[in-house]
């Protein structure tokens, strides 16, 4: 037994029943999970599609990035300490209070006059989001038993998916119809209803004894996981990744990283052991996590730009493209919660989805600037359906690995691991798209005008990569005659084509690691009950 599983002496043992949820709630919990989730994943999606709106208005096309950026940065760093914390004192208060900061974030967000307030406001909601990120999964571990858990957990990552799907409609029609305002004040009405019914349902924790909360350690992850998120977030876009800037803030956050390391070896209740990874299992399945992340959310990323930058979509279509991908990946989510439940095993499904997620990514690889939908559909689909088979996968393996009492911090590190793998994944993509661009771009210019016209094509195609909006492009071509600027526009098609195709390439050689990494996952029997003889 590793040091992360023992007990300290002296102290009473657990209750026989902490956050487990009695039967006859268990489906009202349930609901209010996936209306919890819906209702965050509908949010992120809906602001994407008015983003651009919101800028203009407010006047703050330089801060476009952090609208997502605050948001991102909150939630990252929630999702461990809620998930320590959760299993210290019950899911309930910690459950209820994200989903208050994300309602009220979202109405001060609706409510902002200027960037500077969106941005504290969109930070506020991060913070409920990602203890709402933290606790879903968790959660259903408290409803159903590890043999169960798998179709439960595809039910509630199809969620994700039908967000993602409604999200763009729904978004476009507030945003011309009601003004964007609305689109977060939307949520709350959904929000107050999963709000009423987590009060309602969710069992109050009477742990016994004093509690000791490793308040260092959280200050500590906190100051090592927000200078490498931010760095990560203005590396190849904002700042070079050679920058002093970027450079200097993954030297502070390594070295926080570094002691927040050494200081979890002796504190009494760690947010975050490295114990944890002496479990193959565990260890597995946070490898899978990030390199999954990266694939899946530089994919969500890129998709769109490709159908707007390169195949001439409007903003609106370009974000209904990633439909396909949302459809298998709901599929892929049922299916392989189904089977998961049914056969009581994971690995031969894991190996199974991951292979075909490969198979999907090399598809969208070769897309290039004549392709048709009838290529692109097909790809996205095989692509959704392999990712959706692996993702409720890990969050099953990774709370089967550890006794029921460390389930909320087990699947909280996952949980983070996923998201740094989102984080990584977009900047180091675009990187690659950028740099292409800037090779690419003179050879398919009109003969004799690279020197003249490279530099302004370049700009104002990055301006279409950073902001994902034709604007930037359209006013840098503004003010060449007609005949060129099409010729000007066909080369950025052309140069933005072979950068994706570059960018997928680099997502399908970590799809690969990730199909060799399945190979090394253990099978480990699932059991029928929620609590086990170590709880």
């Amino acid at each position: 037994m590793s040091a992360a599983e023992r007990k300290p002496r002296g102290q009473p043992a657990q209750p026989a029943l902490t956050n487990q949820v009695p039967a006859k709630l268990r489906y009202w919990v349930l609901g209010a999970v996936m209306l919890v989730q819906f209702t965050s994943i509908l949010t992120s999606t809906i602001v994407s599609t008015a983003a651009p709106t919101i800028v203009d208005e407010l006047h703050g096309l330089d801060l476009y990035a952090w609208i997502f950026t605050a948001y991102m940065l909150a939630s990252s760093v929630t999702v461990p300490v809620v998930g320590k914390l959760s299993d210290l004192f019950g899911r309930r208060p910690f459950y209820i209070g994200g989903l208050l900061f994300f309602l009220v974030g979202s109405a001060i967000s609706g409510l902002s006059q200027n960037m500077t307030e969106l941005i504290l406001a969109r930070a506020v909601t991060g913070l409920g989001g990602g203890a709402m990120m933290a606790l879903s999964a968790t959660t259903i571990g408290d409803i159903f038993s590890p043999r169960e858990r798998g179709r439960w957990m595809g039910l509630i990552m199809s969620v994700f998916g039908l967000g993602s799907i409604v999200g763009p409609l729904v978004g476009g029609f507030i945003t011309d119809h009601l003004g964007w305002r609305w689109v977060f004040y939307v949520n709350i009405p959904l929000g107050l209803i999963a709000l009423a019914m987590l009060g309602l349902t969710l069992p109050r924790l009477g742990r016994p004894g004093r509690v000791r909360v490793d308040w260092l350690g959280i200050a500590v992850l906190v100051a090592g996981v927000v200078p490498i998120l931010v760095a990560l977030t203005w590396a190849g876009i904002t700042y070079p990744w050679g920058s002093v800037q970027v450079i200097g803030l993954f030297a502070i956050g390594a070295l926080m990283l570094l002691f927040f390391a050494a200081w979890e070896n002796h504190a009494a209740e760690p947010v975050l052991t490295l114990h944890l990874f002496e479990n193959r299992a565990f260890t597995v399945a946070v490898v899978l996590s990030f390199l999954v992340g990266v694939a899946l959310f530089s994919t969500l990323t890129f998709l769109p730009l490709y159908a707007q930058g390169v195949l001439g979509e409007s903003a609106q279509n370009a974000g209904l493209v990633l439909a396909p991908l949302m459809i298998g990946f709901v599929i892929g989510s049922l299916v392989g919660g189904q089977i998961t439940t049914r056969t009581g095993r994971y690995k031969v499904l894991t190996v199974i989805g991951m292979g075909t997620g490969v198979v999907g990514i090399w598809l969208l690889s070769g897309l290039g600037v004549n392709s048709s939908w009838s290529q692109v559909v097909p790809a996205m689909v095989v692509t959704g359906t392999g990712v959706g088979a692996v993702f409720p996968t890990l969050s099953v393996v990774v709370q089967s690995a550890f006794p029921y009492r460390m389930l909320g911090t087990a699947n909280a590190a996952r949980q983070f691991f996923n998201n740094l793998g989102a984080v990584v994944g977009v900047p180091v993509t675009a990187t690659i798209v950028i740099e292409t661009l800037k090779n690419e771009l003179p050879s398919h210019l009109p003969p004799g005008s690279a020197s003249r016209l490279g530099n302004l094509a370049t700009t104002g195609a990055q301006g279409l990569i950073a902001g994902q909006t034709p604007a930037g492009l359209s006013q840098q071509l503004g003010g060449l005659p007609a005949p060129v600027a099409h010729q000007v526009l066909q080369a950025v098609r052309v140069s933005l084509a072979t950068g994706i195709n570059r960018g997928f390439l680099f997502g399908f050689a970590l799809a690969v690691l990730g199909l060799v990494a399945t190979l090394f996952l253990p099978e480990i029997p699932l059991r029928g009950t929620i609590q086990d003889q170590q709880s």
